[in-house]
């Protein structure tokens, strides 16, 4: 139907008493089909990029809570190897580095772990989700198979200062990312504070394996 035809139409109607809908659902109505499509086709891509981006919202919020999770299994677990290992280690400087780096860590995993509470509203030590406690168990135990493999073959100190450099490189790595995604200032402060005291460990431990 052409322009003239349809306002023919609206005059016939008009003539005959039939009445013209009014309002915006009014108007859609009187449109050519074509019209119509086209228009109710906007209407619906508007709700999938609303539902789309509400989707896209929650996912980040999830995200965000699931890195502070991998930080809290993280830290956890390199204290736990810290534990079992630098008493085997045989060089004296490289045992008191692995003790700082676990008091750093000690004090990192207490913080994040305030942080689930008070910011996240967590009431207990389960990650949010469970795949993010089956990746850090997987992370660890490659972790430590290399330590052990250094202690069994007699170069474990060559392998526990490389292993702890590139534990606390990715271990900085994670938390500038969570840092990143994070509005709350609590937390970022305690980020901030973890960085800038592995980030001189990470020298430490660097230089030591250059030797």
């Amino acid at each position: 139907m052409n322009n003239k035809d349809y306002l023919e139409k609206i005059a016939a109607d008009t003539r005959t008493g039939k009445p013209v809908k009014k309002g915006i659902l009014g108007t859609i109505s009187n449109l050519p089909s074509t019209t119509k499509k086209l228009i109710l086709g906007g209407i619906i891509a508007v709700f999938v990029v609303m539902i789309f981006g509400i989707l896209l919202s929650s996912g980040d919020k999830n995200k965000e809570i699931d890195y502070v999770d991998m930080i809290n299994l993280r830290t956890a677990n390199i204290i736990k190897s810290i534990q079992d290992y630098n008493k085997k280690v045989k060089s004296s400087e490289l045992r008191s580095m692995g003790n700082s780096l676990k008091a750093v860590l000690t004090e990192t995993n207490y913080a994040i772990g305030t942080s689930l509470k008070e910011d996240f509203g967590v009431k207990n030590s389960k990650p949010n989700k469970e795949k993010t406690e089956e990746d850090e168990v997987a992370w660890s135990t490659e972790m430590n198979t290399e330590l052990e493999n250094g202690r069994l073959n007699a170069i474990l100190d060559r392998v526990y200062a490389r292993e702890l450099a590139y534990q606390i490189a990715m271990l900085i790595s994670l938390e500038q990312e969570t840092y990143g995604k994070t509005n709350k200032d609590n937390l970022k402060n305690i980020l901030t504070t973890s960085m800038n005291n592995l980030e001189q460990l990470h020298g430490q431990f660097d230089d030591f394996e250059a030797r």
